[in-house]
């Protein structure tokens, strides 16, 4: 109990913490969490419990949500919030990612009222989704007053998991505090006895107790059942067994005691306890009352009994047993078919009530034995509705009911279907074959279409392209006098062609879909179709028209949950356009969408394009710290083959611009054998090539650098590498430096072509302007473009611009532009930690003559307010005014999981320990943030 207490005395100065409490079924761990919960409310904090349950393994968020079942009207209504998103129709389980973001949100806002501990037991049952979420407001425990506590069973299903997780915020600052509960010693057992009876154990009943095995538990029961049958005495303060008893063997199987007690209750209390095990955690009075058939009057005085005798427990509005052991045994005392056949029944009953479908589902789960015809004409009436709610809980039901139904059965094919889409829903490998086979084998021709259909979006899913042709070319002939499906297949025939490279052909198809939308509408197959025509666009530079595409494409998709990956696609790229055109709150919008529609249930790495996208806005913006933490962040989720060379390019690129050579050059070999030019598509390698060329200059070998950034010029790459312009001001300085002004010239007049092409891009402009100012070495064209970047928010384009600029000011005899021009470069850089830049801006400069006042990189602060980057800032005087981490989020346009990064980076920063310590600082500093930060930016 003492490090209990200090850890929420710890809470109560703001500092949150992880405890994680382990041990066998019996070994107290239900009892420590009940002390813990009730001095956390002595404490006057928030008290959230929740239980996670086998049943609910199937289900997102069941084991994370069960905390905020309770009586109290606002965390009522927080849940009612988070259900309603769970429960949307139409998408086919990922709103699973915004009802987490929103749960997450809701806790750490809790927060700010009052010291939140937030429990869950039986961690051992939760599902992804709710380890996910665990470990969001783990990550946020530290700097929030946030006190999470878990309890799981040693020997739980799939240890590794839950491995994982205790890592991952053992990791994070100020750790875990891990508490096993071993079983007890002798000693222990003799102290626990001598507590219970008020007198010291006898060594005959230390002997009968010992058959508990240390089982705190156990032991209880033992006492208790010994009491009640009279068979302790106690004599001269000192409690003993009777002669005969003493005698006795201890019973063959401990748990006959637990039973033996708990089935002595009233025979009408044993029947309702039996029939709520089979409801989950936590269930209601008109959960039993619905099963079987009792009125409310009746079952209040029987769960009343079951209350007093210690075996359930009320948790706000619902109820629970209170020792898992005990929810086992009156679970054993029903017979494996029975078990089922009651299952069954309460299906039936919750079905005729008109509960939730994932209710009824949760019944049929647990059967293990054959389903009668109810159950399965049920599933295949539900199959939509919970294909779309829960897919992972559907399509095991189906794939049960389809091992059980004879080949002939009516419903095979419906159910057939529904299994092979959720397959496609949840991403699964390896079903091409399988459904392929059912497409083979099926004699109506619509149901054939149905499977094609199904199989063509699987190729797409992995970028199986010649064979998704195929078969949509043979779906084409063989459905051709059937228009309704033909516009089915149009859409994706139209991405495979231009994934495939044959442009014409997908320009023309995607044309063909969208003509005959008004007569044969398909929402699939327009979102397809409008994301070919943004990707056709985009090559042609034609950027405004391309995100009108992806608008209408996403508008036209929503609500169809078969087109839930092709809206991420319009969504994704939609996000890079915004940026490109420079409307980043927009962009910014538009990746938290995706991150709603992908997270947290995406085993494929859709996940991961979001946070690349995420990582390259920040690089662009200057929000370089960001951008690494989004790059580390992959190195724990799914990737497609190309985004390796991304994220290592990227890291390598922004490690190698802060002076980190040894990092950045361990990135550069995780990709030493992707070739820029055939590797990957042209736009996954800019980062790799301008890393790769940055580090060979470090080295002392420009013509490395310069061989390297020549293969922008290659005409074929150039077709599709729409970023190349990025490189090319290096390009030309690299190839002036090296006497080479026709291959600079050459770098220009591409520059001039990529600003031609794409007019709705300001930026390309600006380079363009940059490139012709160095080969001309006109400082005025240099000052055009320096116009659009100090109103842009491209900062490493700034800075090397200024750098450039002083050299040629430099250059024309312009001494004191030059030096104003590479002081201002310097600072742009410093806000970056480009040190790596200010090092090779020093030796241009110096040999024109102009040197800095103070010679050599100056390190960046690592504590203090001035470590703090820009964005860091922000969040500390938002946090300063007493502003919730979700209330940041919403006002900087960033994900609540970023804001609770940048806050941890601050209190690391300032040395400070709670939210509290940031306002006071940023009172006692106040002037000096006003300076650094205007008001107007927050």
């Amino acid at each position: 109990m003492d490090l209990l207490g200090q850890l929420l005395d710890a809470l109560a100065s703001g500092r949150g913490g992880r405890l994680f409490v382990e041990g066998e079924p019996g070994a107290g761990k239900t009892a420590l969490l009940s002390l813990l919960v009730a001095d956390a409310r002595r404490r006057c904090c928030l008290v959230l419990r929740g239980a996670a349950d086998e049943l609910g393994q199937r289900f997102p968020l069941a084991g994370v949500v069960d905390c905020l079942e309770t009586a109290d009207p606002v965390i009522a209504a927080h849940r009612s919030a988070i259900t309603e998103l769970l429960t949307a129709p139409g998408t086919a389980g990922l709103a699973v990612g915004a009802a987490a973001d929103s749960l997450v949100e809701r806790v750490t806002g809790l927060c700010a009222t009052r010291p939140v501990v937030l429990v869950l037991d039986n961690l051992q049952w939760a599902d992804e989704a709710s380890l996910l979420v665990w470990q969001r407001l783990g990550e946020a425990a530290a700097r929030l007053p946030l006190l999470l506590v878990a309890a799981l069973r040693t020997g739980g299903p799939d240890p590794a998991r839950l491995a994982g997780l205790r890592q991952t915020l053992a990791d994070q600052d100020g750790g875990v505090v891990m508490m096993d509960l071993p079983s007890l010693t002798e000693q222990e057992t003799a102290l626990f006895a001598q507590r219970s009876l008020g007198a010291i154990a006898g060594q005959r009943l230390l002997r009968h107790l010992a058959a508990a095995g240390g089982n705190p538990f156990y032991v209880g029961e033992l006492l208790n059942a010994l009491t009640r049958a009279g068979s302790i005495t106690v004599t001269e303060g000192q409690a003993e067994l009777g002669a005969r008893l003493g005698d006795e063997l201890p019973p063959a199987r401990l748990t006959d005691s637990v039973v033996n007690r708990l089935v002595s209750l009233p025979r009408a209390v044993v029947d309702i306890l039996r029939v709520a095990t089979l409801l989950g955690a936590p269930f209601t009075t008109d959960d039993l009352a619905t099963v079987t058939g009792r009125s409310r009057e009746e079952l209040d005085g029987i769960v009343g009994e079951a209350i007093l005798a210690e075996v359930l427990e009320e948790n706000g509005s619902a109820l629970r047993f209170r020792h898992e052991v005990a929810r086992e045994a009156f679970r054993a005392g029903l017979p494996g078919s029975l078990r089922d056949s009651l299952h069954l029944h309460a299906a039936k009953a919750f079905a005729q009530a008109g509960a939730p479908d994932r209710q009824i589902a949760g019944q049929l789960i647990p059967v293990r034995g054959a389903w009668d015809d109810w159950a399965v004409d049920w599933l295949v009436q539900a199959g939509d509705p919970l294909l779309a709610e829960a897919p992972w809980a559907a399509t095991e039901l189906v794939e049960r009911a389809l091992e059980q139904l004879d080949p002939a059965h009516r419903h095979r094919d419906r159910l057939q279907e529904y299994f092979l889409r959720g397959t496609f829903l949840l991403r699964r490998s390896g079903a091409a074959d399988q459904i392929r086979l059912l497409r083979d084998q099926a004699t109506e021709p619509e149901r054939r279409a149905r499977l094609t259909l199904i199989l063509v979006l699987h190729l797409v899913q992995k970028h199986r392209v010649e064979e998704g042709l195929r078969e949509v070319t043979q779906a084409l002939e063989t459905h051709a006098h059937a228009p309704e499906w033909t516009a089915q297949f149009r859409g994706p025939w139209a991405w495979l062609l231009w994934a495939g490279r044959r442009l014409d052909e997908a320009e023309a198809a995607a044309t063909h879909v969208l003509a005959d939308a008004e007569l044969f509408p398909s929402p699939l197959s327009i979102g397809y179709a409008r994301y070919t025509r943004a990707l056709l666009l985009m090559r042609a530079r034609r950027q405004q028209d391309a995100l009108l595409e992806l608008e209408q494409g996403i508008e036209a998709t929503l609500g169809c949950e078969e087109a839930t990956d092709v809206r991420v696609g319009l969504t994704l790229l939609s996000a890079h356009l915004l940026a490109a055109l420079e409307r980043l709150d927009e962009a910014k919008q538009a990746l938290r969408t995706c991150r709603s529609l992908v997270e947290p249930t995406d085993p494929e790495g859709r996940t991961s394009w979001v946070v690349l996208l995420s990582a390259t806005l920040n690089y662009r913006t200057g929000a370089w710290d960001e951008a690494l933490d989004d790059l580390a962040s992959l190195s724990e989720l799914p990737t497609d083959s190309w985004m390796p060379a991304v994220r290592h390019g990227l890291a390598a690129l922004i490690l190698g611009s802060r002076d980190r050579p040894r990092e950045a050059r361990e990135h550069l070999a995780a990709v030493a054998n992707v070739d820029v030019l055939t590797g990957v598509p042209g736009n996954q390698t800019s980062f790799l090539l301008a890393a790769r060329a940055l580090l060979a200059e470090r080295e002392g070998k420009p013509e490395k650098a310069l061989s390297l950034l020549l293969h922008t010029l290659d005409p074929e790459l150039a077709a599709a590498h729409n970023q190349r312009f990025h490189l090319l001001p290096d390009v030309v300085r690299l190839t002036l430096a090296a006497g080479d002004t026709s291959a600079a010239a050459t770098a220009a007049r591409a520059a001039q072509e990529e600003a031609a092409q794409a007019p709705d891009e300001p930026v390309r402009g600006a380079v363009a302007q940059h490139c012709l100012g160095l080969v001309t070495s006109d400082p005025d064209a240099l000052r055009e473009a320096l116009a659009y970047y100090e109103r842009s928010v491209f900062r490493p384009g700034l800075g090397r611009l200024l750098e450039d600029l002083a050299v040629v000011q430099a250059g024309h005899g312009d001494m004191t532009g030059a030096r104003a021009s590479f002081g201002r470069a310097v600072e742009v850089y410093r806000s970056l930690g480009a040190d790596w830049h200010i090092a090779r801006a020093d030796v241009r400069l110096r040999a024109l003559g102009i040197r800095r006042a103070h010679r050599g990189v100056r390190d960046r602060n690592k504590s203090g307010w001035e470590a703090l980057t820009p964005t860091e800032l922000k969040v500390a005087l938002l946090v300063a005014e007493g502003r919730t981490n979700p209330q940041v989020a919403a006002e900087l346009l960033l994900s609540p999981r970023t804001v609770q990064t940048h806050v941890s980076h601050i209190l690391t920063k300032l040395g400070a320990r709670s939210r509290t310590d940031i306002a006071g600082e940023a009172v006692r500093l106040g002037a000096l943030h006003e300076r650094r930060l205007g008001r107007q930016d927050i």
